[in-house]
């Protein structure tokens, strides 16, 4: 005899595995754009060498910013989810037809850097890079005197680099969408939109060579970067205790 509880069960996890797999969208290359603005890049290789496993909480928030991205396009469509990737070495523009091209293995990814720009705007007659971001804090970001984190600020600064290194479109401004990853009938609806002004272009193309360089010999020769201290040492950061004692100059050894 079928059980509503059997019926339950059957949904719950039919619904789990449609969240999972709303997770698995494309991602090419080794090397991207939120790589290259942590403030520590042992952080990144730990993310890249042993990928922590993501709970029902943190797929809570990305399922529902990947309903936010999928359902919210204001640019048009050349201009929506637009593709980015550069050859830092040899300072070259990839299109997506060519990094496509590129076997999933092969280390001339790591001489690329990926991104890809939620909305690229035309405000009066200046290019404006929007990126969307859920949060649980969107009283904080709706106060008059809010501005945009500086980590969300300095992604799209360096997806500024990449749109003039691939199309040849110097963006003047950046602007974060902050939109509610709750609902509440108590709170009015309100996404905070904030905008700001782009750092000059020379002073952000070095340090993503940078931080890409170190990124290539760590992930090539299995090399550890030093450690950087920094606000994620402190409870936000989930290799720190690992980090602490690894005292490893390459990865790989025992």
């Amino acid at each position: 005899m079928l059980k509503l509880e059997d019926i339950n069960n059957e949904i719950y996890f039919k619904f789990r595995k449609a969240q999972v797999e709303a997770m698995e969208t494309e991602r090419l290359g080794k090397i991207h754009v939120s790589d290259v603005i942590k403030p520590c890049d042992r952080y990144t290789i730990y993310g890249k060498i042993s990928p922590k496993t993501m709970s029902t909480e943190d797929m809570k928030s990305l399922y529902i910013g990947q309903a936010v991205h999928n359902n919210s396009k204001i640019a048009t469509d050349e201009n929506h989810e637009k593709f980015l990737a550069w050859d830092w070495v040899e300072d070259k523009p990839l299109t997506y037809e060519e990094a496509k091209k590129i076997p999933e293995g092969d280390p001339k990814h790591l001489d690329i850097i990926y991104g890809s720009i939620d909305d690229l705007l035309k405000v009066g007659d200046k290019w404006i890079i929007t990126d969307k971001k859920t949060t649980g804090s969107i009283g904080y970001f709706s106060k008059a005197s809010s501005k945009p984190s500086d980590s969300h600020k300095d992604q799209i600064n360096r997806y500024r680099v990449l749109l003039h290194k691939c199309y040849g479109i110097n963006a003047d401004f950046g602007c974060v969408i902050y939109i509610s990853n709750s609902i509440s009938k108590e709170v009015r609806d309100k996404p905070a939109c904030l905008s700001f002004k782009l750092q000059p272009y020379e002073e952000i193309v070095e340090d993503m060579k940078q931080k890409a360089a170190v990124i290539k010999d760590a992930l090539l020769n299995k090399t550890l970067p030093k450690r950087t201290k920094c606000f994620l040492c402190d409870g936000m950061c989930p290799y720190a205790t690992k980090c602490f004692t690894d005292d490893r100059k390459f990865w790989d050894e025992e």
